[in-house]
């Protein structure tokens, strides 16, 4: 009994560790990516320095090597799914160009964890008393889960994401309105509200830095607002994407886009709030009928029920 308790251990010893690499790797990187782009469009910006982020490094990349050396030789994604995976990262906020190997790392260990933790405790520990085939099962679908938790993971970051620019979006709209028309142009605009957004840590105000970024080097600007575009997959951030290279190209004044965006934005935000709303009844009426439908009718017709019992008690 005791050595599958202390294996037991190890793995969960050694998924903490995994967990707690992948979660180093990510705020590690996130801040770098904040220094940089902060560095580039201010003037006076500086990275951080410091002995304690070089020591953070060491480790980041000792542990990168070792991710790279247990998934260089599996050809687990292919090209295309590479891409896939690629987007679905970035737009989930994991832009390094190590977070294809991480996902692939975690991809690979968590299902074998969770089977391994799993398997001893149901063959280690003690069997769940079902039979051999519900055992089986569980260690199955123990294996099932872990294979599945980095997409969740990932995807559940990524709703999150989006959520929040698509409604931060609105406001930014408001600024970039208030800025057009003080004179400003569409760059100058747009850095200026990035420099206001960036103050609450938010997450259009990222993408907007990064656009920023991309629209002061790349050649072509429309590239650098369907990269945007495709950052966050967001209906309301193509419409401004869409909105952005028509003003350039027709010549409309962003001052009027801007604001016709915004109002058609906060339209599109009290409806979808309609339509929560008109949802409501349906969407409350199983849990009445479950606990306030039953209570209820215990206050109103349990009186009656007790006055009944005394009065066939008493004779």
């Amino acid at each position: 009994m005791p050595a599958p308790i202390v294996v037991l251990g190890l793995c969960i010893a050694l998924a903490a560790s995994l967990l707690a690499i992948g979660a180093t790797h990510w705020l590690y990187e996130r801040r770098a990516r904040l220094a940089r782009l902060r560095a580039t469009t201010n003037r006076h910006g500086r990275a951080p320095r410091g002995t304690g982020k070089a020591a953070n490094g060491q480790i980041q990349r000792g542990a990168l090597a070792l991710m790279r050396a247990s998934t260089g030789r599996l050809s687990i994604l292919k090209g295309r799914q590479v891409a896939e995976i690629r987007a679905l990262l970035v737009s989930s906020g994991y832009r390094s160009r190590d977070a294809v190997v991480v996902y692939t790392f975690f991809k690979v260990v968590a299902p074998l964890v969770f089977l391994t933790g799993a398997a001893l405790w149901v063959y280690g520990v003690g069997t769940l008393g079902k039979g051999a085939l519900i055992d089986a099962a569980a260690v199955m679908a123990a294996g099932l889960a872990g294979s599945k938790l980095p997409d969740l993971v990932v995807r559940n970051a990524r709703a999150k994401r989006l959520t929040a620019i698509r409604k931060a979006l609105p406001d930014t709209l408001d600024m970039l309105v208030i800025c057009a028309e003080a004179g400003l142009a569409s760059d100058a605009a747009l850095k200026r509200v990035v420099a206001e957004t960036t103050r609450k840590s938010s997450v259009l105000g990222e993408e907007l830095q990064q656009t920023a970024l991309e629209l002061s080097f790349m050649p072509e600007r429309r590239q650098a607002l369907e990269n945007l575009a495709e950052r966050a997959p967001v209906p309301s951030v193509n419409a401004f994407v869409t909105t952005l290279i028509q003003a350039e190209r027709y010549g409309t004044p962003l001052a009027r886009a801007y604001k016709v965006l915004s109002q058609e934005q906060r339209t599109e935000r009290m409806l979808k709030a309609e339509e929560k709303a008109g949802r409501l009844p349906a969407t409350m009426t199983v849990p009445m009928m479950l606990f306030i439908l039953p209570a209820l009718f215990i206050v109103l017709i349990g009186p009656a029920v007790i006055g009944i019992m005394d009065s066939f008690i008493s004779r």
